[in-house]
């Protein structure tokens, strides 16, 4: 093995965003390393235009979507990557098994970078993979950087980070946020932005999100019934429940279940 064979450089893409897109949880078959930058809704209605990097490690189930003010755009360029040198990558920036997001004052010095990983993907130089796995080194240099002189924030983000982890495993728990912005220490709106910002949209989303992933794998996995579903889910009753799940999926429990079951 080549001492560059440990990277493997499966996609590129950029695209533009306009306006949102319903968030589903989806299980990621690789790594995904990002920028964002534009506008994007938090809290349902505070906007914020702060660009940033992300980190969203293969092997997961993660949110996929996005919200942003009517009439305006983001961008996102991101590459699909795998192999031991990326895993590396993700495990230094706290990715190993969770996303990351990672705020940055100047996202133009990355996005050049990405520019040229690009432009040597999409080239047939015999030497392009070592060139963007060289490309990869210097990002990675880039970023530690930047992160450097914010320490305490992205020891903020980590633990956001695990409260999401919790929140995935046992979405129908009773959620108290204002428990969880104590323990760390700052106020709960404090708290909502920065989980707004790791997660891409408010806690209470995030908590109805990974719900709805639950009861959906229930409703087609088990036996369960649909009162002991959303007992599980974090219902107090069946009709809540059903209420919920045809708001977000447009179907009853029982006729998802049953298309599913066919």
């Amino acid at each position: 093995m080549g001492y560059f064979d440990d990277f493997q450089l499966l996609n590129v893409t950029r695209v533009r965003m306009y306006g949102h897109s319903a968030a589903e949880m989806v299980l990621t078959p690789h790594h995904f390393l990002g920028i964002m930058q534009g506008e994007i809704i938090l809290n349902n209605s505070t906007v914020s235009s702060v660009p940033f990097i992300y980190f969203t490690p293969g092997g997961i189930v993660t949110a996929n979507g996005w919200n942003s003010p009517e009439g305006r755009y983001r961008d996102n360029f991101y590459i699909e990557c795998s192999g031991s040198r990326a895993d590396r990558l993700f495990a230094a920036f706290g990715a190993s098994n969770c996303c990351r997001h990672y705020a940055v004052k100047d996202i133009q010095v990355f996005l050049a970078v990405f520019s040229r990983i690009q432009n040597e993907f999409a080239a047939g130089n015999p030497g392009k993979h070592i060139n963007i796995t060289l490309c990869i080194e210097e990002f990675a240099a880039l970023l530690e950087t930047e992160l450097a002189s914010s320490v305490n924030n992205s020891g903020k983000i980590s633990r956001i980070a695990g409260v999401m982890s919790e929140i995935n495993h046992a979405p129908g728990r009773e959620w108290d946020f204002k428990n969880e912005a104590e323990k760390m220490g700052i106020t709960l709106r404090h708290w909502n932005r920065l989980f707004s910002a790791a997660a891409m949209m408010a806690p209470h989303r995030y908590v109805a999100a990974c719900r709805l992933k639950q009861a959906r794998e229930l409703l087609v996995s088990s036996d369960m019934p649909i009162k002991q579903i959303a007992e599980t889910t974090g219902f107090k009753g069946a009709s809540e429940f059903s209420r919920f799940f045809k708001r977000e999926s447009g179907q009853t429990p029982g006729e998802y279940r049953k298309t599913r079951m066919r």
